[in-house]
């Protein structure tokens, strides 16, 4: 996924912190927009790898290195909803009741939040940054 950020800093040769921008009506085409009624009032910054040479106020356009999206959501996602079914539907085969069916269903839930866990941990072990530069806008 591609989309527009602004230079906030260089932190080393190869990476920048970059605030994302929300997709605006202007396009975010002039240089300095300090009374621009329409900039962005949170801002949200990420580290980007600088292949390009960006330098601190130019707008960039980024891509995000977060590889398999779709398989990072379905472990956070799906995987506690499928443990909180097999937890509920192994309390019922068990005959421990409704109650005891909650209480399993409980317990395969937090089962289930153990991977999405431990991959928060390895992603932010890594420190690797989140986005690389792919263009200067206006270049």
């Amino acid at each position: 996924m591609e989309q527009k950020a602004v230079v906030k800093r260089i932190l080393s040769a190869q990476t920048a912190q970059v605030s994302l921008m929300r997709q605006l009506e202007c396009g975010l085409s002039c240089k300095s927009c300090e009374g621009c009624p329409q900039k962005p009032k949170d801002e949200i910054l990420s580290t980007a790898e600088n292949p390009v040479g960006a330098a601190v106020g130019d707008v960039v356009r980024v891509q995000s290195n977060s590889g398999s999206a779709i398989g990072i959501a379905a472990l956070v996602y799906l995987v506690p909803c499928v443990m909180l079914a097999l937890g509920y539907l192994l309390g019922a085969h068990l005959g421990l009741g409704e109650g005891g069916s909650v209480a399993a269903a409980f317990a395969g839930l937090l089962v289930g939040f153990v991977p999405a866990v431990l991959l928060d941990r390895v992603i932010a072990r890594r420190g690797r940054p989140e986005f690389t530069i792919i263009a200067i806008e206006g270049e």
